[in-house]
């Protein structure tokens, strides 16, 4: 991947860019070195050309999150913001090395010469350890329980969004889609989401709320469980030999309610999933796929 080096105003002088991580339709990612501590961050570039109004919104959106979510362990955090020689906004942010809940499914898939309706222990590679959904759940609907507490709703959670730090702890990410309750600026949310992971209510118009938050995250736990994205049915799933535990009948199928009203609150979920889990000696996390290095 080749991409000149940006001028960044007001990054520090000892915050070296090292390489590009990836593009997406609205910004581009570097891996950025500190030459004095050897830590590595994520600067996120957002071209802001012709005074688009709604690529300046949405930066403004996700540093306006991530500030109030400073103190969520498992919320991307914020280091500081500025602007480019050319006027296009950056954020810099901690890096997550271990790649993205997408990485894994598409790692899973692609590193396995069998069928995916085989049963997920049979499909992954003897070397490949994976993060237990359990786990996964866990963590992520607490941190999704601490970020509505600070006011944040996210707004497009998906696979892609779901990152993995150093020792594979997952980390909620991208905060560009967010509203702040209180903050009356709801309206970008409305029509900013990831269409297999959205609840229903979504496509009705209805803005993002803590309700579509628990289905959108249920939803990509879903797609990473059993290999496929939300929409089949428990019997499917049976048909692929991949069995429903009784615990994730319950929170799943609470969780992925049609009706916003029935589904449980994030903090609920956290609860109900970490009393389930059996006590981690050391790091639960120690798990990694084999790096993808940048082409």
């Amino acid at each position: 991947m080749n991409a000149d080096r940006p001028q960044l105003i007001g990054l520090p002088t000892r915050i070296r860019l090292i390489e590009p991580l990836g593009s997406g339709s609205s910004c581009t990612v570097w891996r950025a070195r500190d030459t004095q501590s050897g830590r590595d961050f994520a600067i996120k570039l957002l071209p802001i050309r012709g005074g688009d109004a709604l690529a300046a919104e949405r930066l403004q959106r996700e540093a306006r999150a991530l500030s109030r979510l400073s103190q969520v362990e498992g919320a991307i955090s914020l280091h500081q913001v500025g602007v480019a020689a050319d006027g296009t906004a950056w954020l810099l942010l901690d890096f997550a090395p271990s790649g993205s809940l997408r990485d894994c499914i598409q790692a899973r898939a692609e590193d396995s010469a069998l069928p995916l309706s085989l049963p997920l222990s049979l499909r992954l590679p003897p070397a490949a350890p994976v993060p237990r959904t359990p786990d996964l759940a866990a963590s992520l609907f607490l941190t999704l329980a601490e970020a509505h507490s600070a006011g944040v709703i996210h707004g497009d959670i998906s696979p892609a969004n779901i990152l993995f730090g150093e020792s594979g702890q997952p980390l909620l990410a991208d905060f560009g889609m967010a509203s702040l309750l209180g903050g009356g600026d709801g309206t970008l949310g409305v029509v900013g989401f990831t269409p297999a992971y959205a609840a229903p209510e979504r496509f009705r118009g209805a803005p993002p709320d803590r309700a579509s938050d628990v289905f959108a995250l249920a939803a990509t736990l879903w797609h990473w469980e059993f290999s496929q994205p939300h929409g089949i049915s428990f019997a499917e799933v049976r048909s692929n030999d991949s069995e429903p535990t009784a615990t994730q009948r319950r929170w799943m199928m609470g969780a992925l309610s049609e009706l916003p009203t029935e589904r449980p609150d994030a903090q609920i979920l956290a609860d109900s999933l970490n009393s389930r889990l059996p006590r981690h000696k050391g790091n639960r996390w120690r798990w990694k796929y084999p790096r993808r290095d940048v082409e």
